[in-house]
């Protein structure tokens, strides 16, 4: 864990906007997968190990808007869904499941273009107090 934390932490500031940029593609992506796959549950811990490591660096960077706390619940809700998909027994719990990503995933394409702009608008304030 310790190790994961360290990584999550090596987003330097530059780099926000990209790492934010992988966040909003990989819900992109995920959003339009229909079937439960092991390479998609893969893809849903992926998403929430990249939006976890997105709330930390925004934290770090000094991000004070909502923003960190947003990608950890989104973190943590797509490892929710992705255990909603391994213990559905039926057609219509995958359904609901899909339903539930989905928003997720919509939420999070629609805010990471937010956090790219926090971050870009951090390194510009932080570039303007070195002068």
């Amino acid at each position: 864990m310790l190790t994961c934390l360290a990584l999550m932490l090596n987003v330097s500031l530059a780099e926000l906007p990209s790492l934010a940029t992988e966040v909003e593609a990989e819900a992109r992506t995920l959003t339009a997968q229909t079937e439960i796959t092991p390479a998609f549950l893969t893809e849903i811990v992926e998403f929430s190990g990249d939006a976890e490591r997105l709330s930390v660096a925004l934290r770090a960077a000094g991000v004070e808007q909502d923003l960190p706390c947003i990608f950890h619940g989104i973190a943590e809700d797509a490892r929710e869904r992705a255990a909603e998909f391994q213990s559905a027994d039926d057609q219509a719990e995958r359904d609901a499941a899909f339903m539930n990503l989905r928003v997720l995933l919509d939420d999070a394409i629609l805010i990471a273009p937010m956090a790219a702009s926090a971050a870009a608008d951090r390194a510009a304030e932080q570039a303007v107090a070195q002068r």
